[in-house]
């Protein structure tokens, strides 16, 4: 039975705190969001002759306004501690601005490709999202924390259909995994090599206390420490900094595209038994031991083919709707209004 896999903070983090890890997380869901059929709820569109707030864009014929930017920001932050000051404030704002403005540019694309959405399609949507809730009284009151009506629900959904329906036609029929693709380079790093090696890993993060100089010398001593005889579980646990310290860095059974590419290659290109020299990361300085190595069975192996295939096709889609909003906005009106 597999062991739990590495820690989420041993894939790459954005640079500059919480604030950025929040915009990162808010454009991946943007273009991951189409995976499912989860609400997304879309700001509505406002057309140039009715805006009651100030305007904050304007693309093409339509508006954006200040209050879709705040409604849209107070959504993102309901379950997230405020930004810390005005400064990590407004770059979040600019990047709930560009979403908006990107998901006007889709549906002004889907009307182009003159897609439409159905009546029952909306209705199916929203029985969809009723049946979440065991009881009517919770169904209204997640409208009521939402801040909307049933029709206006309809409205969100109908939109959400369109987009989803947009990125059918222009992304997702186009984007295909090749049998090539699936044993090719990429593929191999993605789980799969047909095996998996038991780890343990130990972390010395650079700070603004410690500089990266003082973090690879640190790392170098304990290398030196185990190449002595040291148990690297006691010297995980006194010295590591990340979630696994206190189980003695053990990050139990890895594949290959599971871990940072840094560590990644550095673990499978290891002996049993053996220890990696120290390992620079956005994270800091790694040290990996592989303790053993086991062949999946077959079972193991469709199922990691399956999921080297999933993130394949997730990369180039995400590639691909990239590339797509930028030639969206390229051909766009697109202005930017000064405070």
């Amino acid at each position: 039975m597999n062991e739990t896999k590495e820690p989420k903070n041993l894939r790459t983090e954005p640079k500059n705190g919480r604030t950025r890890s929040l915009v990162f997380q808010f454009f991946r869901s943007f273009v991951l969001s189409f995976f499912s059929s989860s609400v997304f709820l879309i700001s509505t569109p406002t057309a140039l002759a009715g805006a009651a707030d100030r305007i904050v864009a304007v693309v093409n014929e339509e508006i954006v306004t200040e209050s879709d930017v705040l409604s849209q920001m107070s959504a993102l932050l309901r379950d997230e501690d405020p930004p810390a000051d005005s400064a990590q404030a407004r770059q979040m704002q600019q990047a709930v601005l560009q979403r908006l403005i990107d998901e006007r540019l889709i549906l002004q694309e889907a009307k182009r490709l003159g897609l439409t959405v159905g009546s029952d399609e909306v209705a199916e949507r929203l029985r969809d999202i009723r049946a979440r809730f065991e009881r009517d009284e919770e169904y209204a009151a997640m409208l009521k924390e939402s801040g909307l009506t049933e029709e206006q629900l309809k409205l969100k959904l109908r939109q959400q259909l369109l987009v989803q329906k947009a990125i059918d036609a222009k992304i997702r029929s186009r984007v295909l995994v090749s049998p090539a693709e699936l044993t090719g380079p990429d593929a191999q790093a993605s789980g799969q090599a047909g095996e998996e090696v038991l780890a343990q890993h130990l972390l010395i993060r650079v700070t603004k206390e410690r500089p990266a100089e003082q973090a690879l010398a640190m790392a170098t001593q304990l290398q030196e420490r185990l190449r002595s005889g040291e148990s690297f579980e006691e010297l995980a646990r006194t010295y590591s900094e990340d979630p696994h310290a206190q189980d003695g860095g053990r990050l139990g059974w890895v594949r290959h595209g599971e871990l940072l590419p840094e560590l990644d290659e550095a673990l499978f290109a290891l002996r049993d038994g053996e220890c990696s020299a120290p390992i620079k990361s956005p994270l800091g300085f790694h040290l990996v031991k592989l303790l053993e190595r086991r062949s999946l069975s077959e079972e193991q192996a469709a199922a990691s083919r399956r999921e080297a295939e999933q993130r394949l096709y997730q990369d180039k889609f995400a590639k691909a709707m990239t590339q797509w909003l930028q030639e969206l906005r390229r051909r766009a009106y697109i202005e930017l209004m000064d405070e």
